[in-house]
C-alpha cells in the first residue's frame, strides 16, 4: 500500500507500507528507488543501525540477495552506526563519517541514500545527504516505532551542538519513506512502549477517534501485541496524513532529555512532554478533566510514562525547566507554542508562565 503525505512547501513523497521490506518477493522496495532516481538500475549507499543490524537475523544476507535480485547497485560497504542521541552530538564524527564514505562512493544526483534505522540514524545519514553536492536524495526505512511515526516523516535533519538539542539542523525531505512494521521487534522493551508516546502526542491535537483508539490498544501495546502495535503506527501515519503534524509537547520534552545528559530516551521525554502540556491546557480550562484522563491513562497503561519515575528530580527543577521555553524562542522567534483546544484539537498561544508552572506542579 501507498499514500503520500503532503507538504505545503514541497509537495508529496510516498509513504509505502511494505511487510519484510527485503524479501526477494517484494518488489516495493526497488520500485520505489527506481522512482526515486529515474534509474533502472539505481545505485544506492545504504547507513544503517548496528541494532536492527545485530537484532535482525541474516539481514545482510538478505540485502545482498535483495540488490543482485533487482539490478540495484550498492555503493561500496554500508556505513553502520550505533544508534542513540551520543551519534548526534559527538562533534559531527558519524555525521561527517557518512559524508566522506557519500564522497568517496561518487553519490550524485541520479544516485540515492537508503537510511534504515531509529530517529538518531535518520537525523546523521539525512544531515550528511543533505550536505554532499548541494543535497542527495534519500529514502528513509524508519526502524522504531517511534521513528515510523515522527521521525521518519521529518523537514529538517538535526544534530546537537554546544549542549543544545538539534541546534544544526538543515532542511531535509526524503524523497520516499518505507515502512516495514516488522522491524519495530528489534527494540528493546523501553524503546517499545516509549514508541507509543509519539502517537499519543499527535492523536491528542490532531484527531479524537484515534485518541480513543489508542487508549483502548494501551494495555496490549505494553505487552508488545503486533497488532496494537500496528494500529498504533497505521493510525497514526493516517492522522499526520490529514492533518500534518505538530509541535504540541516538544518544549519540554526537549528540555528535559538535556538536562538529563541525554540520558532521559526521548520517547519517555515525550510522554512528560505531554504530561505537562495538557496540565496546562487542563489549568487553563481548554482541556476537561476527563479529556486528560484519558490521554494519560493512555501513557501509563502503555508504559510509556515508565521514565517519569526516575525523572522526577528533573521535572521539580522548575525553574530550569522553564529556560526550555527560552530556548524553544530561540528556535522558533516566538514563546508561542501548540496546546490542546479538547480532545483532537489545538491552539497556538504564548505560555502564562504561573500557569505552567503550576502545571508542573501537578507532574512533580
Amino acid at each position: 500500500m501507498t499514500i503520500s503525505i503532503n507538504k505545503k512547501d514541497g509537495g508529496d513523497f510516498p509513504v509505502v507500507f511494505a511487510e519484510d521490506v527485503f524479501n526477494e518477493g517484494n518488489p516495493a522496495l526497488a520500485e520505489t528507488l527506481r522512482n526515486v532516481t529515474g534509474q533502472e538500475k539505481p545505485r544506492v549507499m545504504l547507513v544503517a543501525d548496528m541494532n536492527v543490524v545485530q537484532h535482525t537475523e541474516g539481514l545482510g544476507t538478505k540485502i545482498g540477495k535483495y540488490v543482485k535480485a533487482y539490478g540495484i547497485e550498492l555503493m561500496d560497504s554500508p556505513v553502520v552506526l550505533p544508534g542513540g542521541e551520543k551519534i548526534k552530538c559527538d562533534n559531527l564524527h558519524c555525521a561527517i563519517r557518512v559524508a566522506n564514505a557519500a564522497v568517496d562512493a561518487k553519490i550524485g544526483a541520479n544516485d540515492c541514500m537508503l537510511a534504515l534505522g531509529g530517529g538518531t540514524i535518520l537525523d546523521v545519514a539525512g544531515w550528511a545527504a543533505s550536505q554532499v553536492r548541494g543535497g542527495v536524495k534519500i529514502v528513509r526505512v524508519p526502524t522504531t516505532i517511534a521513528s515510523m511515526i515522527e521521525a521518519g516523516f521529518a523537514d529538517n535533519a538535526a544534530l546537537d551542538c554546544a549542549g543544545v538539542k538539534d541546534s544544526l539542523k538543515i532542511p531535509c525531505r526524503p524523497s520516499a519513506v518505507m515502512i516495514d512494521t516488522r522491524f519495530a521487534s528489534t527494540v528493546l522493551d523501553g524503546v517499545w512502549r516509549a514508541g507509543f508516546s509519539e502517537a499519543v502526542r499527535l492523536a491528542t491535537v490532531s484527531d479524537a477517534e484515534f485518541m480513543k483508539k489508542l487508549s483502548e490498544v494501551a494495555p496490549a501495546f505494553k505487552e508488545r501485541d503486533d497488532s496494537a502495535m500496528v494500529a498504533a503506527v497505521t493510525g497514526a501515519i493516517d492522522a499526520r496524513r490529514k492533518f500534518g503534524g505538530t509541535d504540541f509537547g516538544l518544549w519540554a520534552a526537549l528540555r528535559l532529555e538535556i538536562m538529563s545528559g541525554y540520558k532521559l530516551p526521548h520517547g519517555y521525554a515525550i510522554a512528560i512532554g505531554v504530561a505537562v502540556d495538557t496540565a496546562y491546557a487542563q489549568l487553563r480550562g481548554l482541556m476537561s478533566e476527563d479529556d486528560r484522563a484519558l490521554v494519560m491513562r493512555a501513557l501509563d497503561e502503555c508504559g510509556a510514562m515508565d521514565g517519569a519515575l526516575h525523572s522526577r528530580h528533573l521535572v521539580g527543577q522548575i525553574d530550569v525547566v522553564m529556560r526550555g521555553l527560552d530556548a524553544w524562542a530561540l528556535s522558533k522567534g516566538s514563546e508561542a507554542v501548540p496546546v490542546p483546544n479538547g480532545l483532537g484539537s489545538s491552539i497556538i498561544e504564548k505560555i502564562d508562565r504561573e500557569t505552567m508552572k503550576q502545571a508542573l506542579n501537578m507532574i512533580k
